[in-house]
């Protein structure tokens, strides 16, 4: 059965987007291929909100397109912003890894489109091809581990004494 041309077409831009992403810098034409008939697209209106600090989590999201503020809230409101993502940034990777809530609020701070890849996708491409879900897991580890070190370096400004 022939895939019909809008579907052809909307799997290429899928594809195309995600070779800008490091996630799927690993990957070849093929496993972006598969990956792509996996992902959902997801539009934005600024102000919308991607998902709630404390929800559950069981999708990664990929910017395509927009400007999202990642926000951590202080005794229930929302108090600063720790992270802007841009087209080639990611979040929830941690929803997709393990049975993590959200640990921050994500809000499109402009008109935005995301690629999004389900918990369930995710373990199935890692069951049915484990060497794209070992690229993508040690891409995820790289990412990550680089925020964990840049927190931490944070945490050591924010408690080094000052003069």
């Amino acid at each position: 059965m022939a895939i019909p041309q809008s579907e052809n077409v909307l799997k290429k831009a899928i594809m195309a987007c995600l070779s800008g992403i490091p996630i799927f810098a690993e990957l070849d034409a093929d496993q972006l291929n598969l990956i792509s008939g996996r992902m959902h697209v997801q539009r934005l209106e600024a102000g919308d909100i991607v998902f709630n600090e404390g929800d559950p989590g069981n999708e990664v999201c990929f910017v395509v397109e927009g400007i999202l503020d990642v926000l951590k809230l202080d005794n229930g409101r929302l108090e600063q912003k720790i992270a802007v993502k841009a087209p080639g940034g990611s979040i929830g990777e941690m929803a997709v890894i393990g049975n993590f809530s959200r640990t921050a609020t994500v809000r499109a701070r402009t008109d935005a489109t995301l690629l999004t890849l389900s918990r369930d996708h995710f373990e199935q491409i890692c069951q049915d091809h484990p060497v794209i879900g070992v690229r993508m897991l040690r891409a995820m580890a790289r990412l990550l581990s680089l925020h964990l070190r840049d927190t931490s370096q944070e945490l050591l400004e924010h408690l080094s004494p000052r003069d």
